[in-house]
């Protein structure tokens, strides 16, 4: 018999928990496991038909918070009349929400994945956080240093956590449908060019301006780089206008939301994260899996990832000096790029291969349901 799971997330959006998400419900054994998808609100159309190819069910509660009893009572009925034997909740406020409902729904596993630290969570939070532990089962950690914060922060018991690794399909990233002369063409560039990438969300966090000032820097020494910022956000318009404001126009392109970024990452020579602060970003894992030279801030989960000097370059975050060093040593060495992404390529077949994280979620599924049901 298969073992019915609901998924619950806020929307299928373009971001690295929800891509996460939507590989999950592509590549999880339907021999064994029936999986319906929950979405708090409404999300990109296309990430929304995509799964509903590969799921049982797909709903939207259109969750708002004057209507929160109306919306909560909605979830409910479709996890009670589901009789569904795990509940896997992702990211803040849904993992809150789909814990009760699972519970008052009779759902006899709870299982949540948070993607990142979210250290905002005020006192309040964290106080209903530890009132949620006895009906929760298990929460995965997508690195080890988020299982940290869960288990000091947050009053999570050591028994409740589980380290399981964000994935990336790596075979989608080791073959581009395009050429990299066919990418700089559409941006304007020469194939040539120095071509510098980060994939992301333009929010504070992501800290996009060391990235463009580090750019800045490396004007003078690499007359030819360019650099593309692939995601869009609430920060799009402050970066527009720093750019503009160090007369980086040409050569810094926001791209926008983006459904080939197999064809970005494989155009590009270095690609860069600068965060403030990560949990384990699953476009780090794409890149290394497009194997790029990586330089990224040695923040969260990505001193875990990356071997530095060996499979990218750690720096510190928010010091542009250093960023702007590793990416002028990767951009001058072609033989030093080469090897690092050779081994970034390795380190994410050995170690984040989407189908083993699968396989890894989907024994979770079945020990922790075999343990509360069946003893």
């Amino acid at each position: 018999m298969k073992l019915k799971v609901c998924i619950i997330l806020p929307k299928l959006e373009i971001g690295g928990a929800e891509v996460h998400v939507l590989s999950l419900v592509k590549h999880i054994d339907a021999s064994r496991f029936a999986v319906s998808l929950m979405c708090l609100s409404p999300g990109n159309a296309s990430m929304e038909e995509e799964a509903k190819r590969y799921v049982e069910s797909f709903v939207t509660v259109d969750f708002r918070l004057r209507r929160c009893p109306i919306s909560f009572a909605k979830m409910v009925r479709f996890l009670r009349a589901g009789r569904f034997d795990v509940v896997h909740c992702h990211l803040p406020f849904a993992d809150v929400l789909g814990r009760l409902a699972g519970w008052l729904a009779g759902v006899p596993v709870r299982l949540t994945t948070e993607h990142g630290k979210f250290l905002w969570k005020p006192w309040y939070y964290l106080a209903l956080e530890r009132m949620l532990v006895p009906i929760t089962d298990a929460r995965i950690c997508v690195s080890r240093d988020i299982l940290e914060i869960r288990r000091r922060r947050e009053g999570t018991p050591e028994r409740k956590l589980v380290y399981i690794p964000n994935a990336v399909d790596i075979l989608r990233f080791k073959t581009p449908s395009r050429a990299r002369a066919q990418v700089a063409s559409e941006f304007g560039w020469n194939p040539a060019d120095a071509i510098v990438i980060a994939v992301g969300r333009l929010e504070p966090e992501k800290n996009y301006e060391l990235l463009i000032r580090a750019i800045d820097r490396l004007r003078p020494r690499f007359p030819s780089i360019v650099c593309l910022l692939v995601g869009d956000g609430k920060c799009r318009a402050a970066l527009a206008g720093l750019v503009d404001s160090l007369g980086l126009a040409p050569r810094v392109t926001f791209a926008g939301t983006r459904a080939d970024i197999p064809d970005l990452l494989g155009a590009a020579d270095v690609f860069v994260l600068s965060s403030l602060k990560e949990g384990l970003p699953v476009s780090l894992l794409e890149a290394m899996a497009a194997g790029r030279g990586i330089v990224a801030t040695s923040v969260g989960g990505i001193p875990e990832t990356i071997r530095d000097g060996e499979s990218g370059i750690l720096v510190p975050s928010a010091d542009v000096e250093a960023l702007a060093g590793g990416i002028g040593r990767l951009l001058a060495d072609e033989g030093l790029r080469a090897r690092m992404g050779r081994a970034a390529l390795e380190d994410v077949e050995r170690d984040y291969d989407l189908k083993t994280i699968v396989k890894r979620i989907e024994s979770l599924y079945e020990e922790t349901y075999r343990k509360k049901v069946k003893g």
